[in-house]
C-alpha cells in the first residue's frame, strides 16, 4: 500500500517532503511511465507520494521586470494555449508555446506540467530544448531555503537532477528580456503522441544599435543574444553555444543583405561548430545518423526563419 499525502498549502508540502522525502507528484504523466509495470499490472510507484495538485501557490503565472514565472502545477495545456484551456499569458514565448503544444495529445497536456518535464530529465523531453534556448531557471524550495538554478545546470544526466531529498520544484522562471524571435521544430513519427526523434529550439534578442549610425548605415538592429539548443541528440539537451556565438553581434542589415551563397556559408559554419556536440544514439525510434543529419539541417531552417522575420519588421 502506497502512503500518500495531499497538502493544501506549500508550507505543509515542504514540511512533509523534508520529513518523509515523499516523491512529488503533480501531473504524474512522466512518473506513471517511469514506474509502469509490465503484463497489465499497475505502476509500481515508490512510497510515499506527495500530491501537489491542491496547492494554489504552484498554479499561477507571474510577470515581473526580472522574469516570467510559471508555477510548477501549471498544466501544459495552458502554456500551449490549447482550446478549452484558460488563455496563456501573452508573455509566454512562442518557442515554449509551440513545444508545449507538441507534447502528446490534448488530454495529456491537461495533466502534464512544465516542472514535471524538467524533473523527468529526459534528453527527449518535449519542452526542454525550448527551456534551454530561453536560459530558463528552476526554483527549488525546502523548508529552510530557496535555490534557483539554470535548467541546464539542474539536469545532470538522463533521469538525474540536482533536486535534494527535501526540495520541491515550485516554479520555472524565464529571465527577462524575453526573446524577440524564436524557433521550434520537433521531428517525430507523427504529430500526435509522437516520441521525439530530434527537436531544435532557438531564440534571439534584438535591439537597436546606435553604433551603426556612426558608421553611416542608420540606426540598425543588432542581434544582441542568440541561443541554439537540440533535444534527443545527446545524454542531455545540447546547448550549442559556440555555434550561436557566430550570430551574436551581427547587424540585422548585414544578415538580411547576404546573398544565397553567403547565407549558405554562414549556415555551414554554424553546422560545423555544432556538429561535435551532437552525439545521438541508435534506438528503436531512429538511427544516430538520421538524428544528426536532421539536427544539422534544421540549423539552416532556423536561420532562414530569423532572416525572414528581420526582413518583415
Amino acid at each position: 500500500m502506497v502512503e500518500c499525502f495531499r497538502p493544501t498549502d506549500l508550507a505543509e508540502a515542504l514540511e512533509i517532503r523534508g520529513r518523509t522525502a515523499a516523491l512529488p507528484f503533480a501531473g504524474g504523466t512522466d512518473l506513471m511511465v517511469r514506474y509502469r509495470a509490465k503484463n497489465g499490472m499497475g505502476p509500481t510507484l515508490p512510497s510515499p507520494l506527495l500530491f501537489l495538485d491542491a496547492i494554489k501557490e504552484l498554479q499561477g503565472l507571474a510577470l515581473s521586470p526580472e522574469y516570467l514565472e510559471i508555477g510548477a502545477s501549471v498544466p501544459m495545456a495552458l502554456v500551449a494555449g490549447d482550446a478549452h484551456s484558460p488563455s496563456p499569458s501573452d508573455a509566454i514565448p512562442h518557442v515554449l508555446r509551440r513545444a508545449a503544444a507538441d507534447l502528446g495529445a490534448l488530454a495529456l497536456r491537461q495533466r502534464a506540467t512544465l516542472a514535471g518535464n524538467v524533473a523527468n530529465a529526459s534528453p527527449a523531453g518535449d519542452t526542454l530544448a525550448a527551456l534551454y534556448a530561453l536560459a530558463a531557471q528552476v526554483v527549488l524550495r525546502s523548508s529552510g531555503a530557496t535555490r534557483v538554478l539554470k535548467v541546464s545546470d539542474f539536469i545532470v544526466s538522463p533521469g538525474q537532477t540536482l533536486l535534494a531529498p527535501d526540495e520541491i520544484i515550485t516554479a520555472i522562471r524565464l529571465p527577462q528580456p524575453l526573446p524577440c524571435w524564436s524557433y521550434w521544430r520537433k521531428v517525430g513519427t507523427r504529430r500526435a503522441n509522437a516520441l521525439t526523434k530530434v527537436s531544435v529550439a532557438a531564440a534571439a534578442s534584438i535591439r537597436y544599435s546606435d553604433t551603426a549610425a556612426h558608421q553611416g548605415i542608420g540606426r540598425d538592429r543588432l542581434i544582441s543574444g542568440f541561443t541554439l539548443a537540440f533535444g534527443a541528440v545527446g545524454p542531455t539537451v545540447i546547448d550549442a553555444e559556440e555555434a550561436a556565438s557566430l550570430i551574436i553581434g551581427l547587424q540585422a542589415s548585414k544578415l538580411t543583405a547576404m546573398n544565397e551563397g553567403e547565407l549558405g556559408a554562414l549556415i555551414a559554419d554554424l553546422a560545423k561548430r555544432a556538429a561535435p556536440r551532437i552525439t545521438p544514439i541508435d534506438d528503436q525510434r531512429s538511427t544516430a545518423h538520421y538524428r544528426k543529419t536532421v539536427a544539422l539541417n534544421l540549423i539552416g531552417d532556423a536561420i532562414l526563419s530569423l532572416v525572414s522575420q528581420l526582413k518583415g519588421e
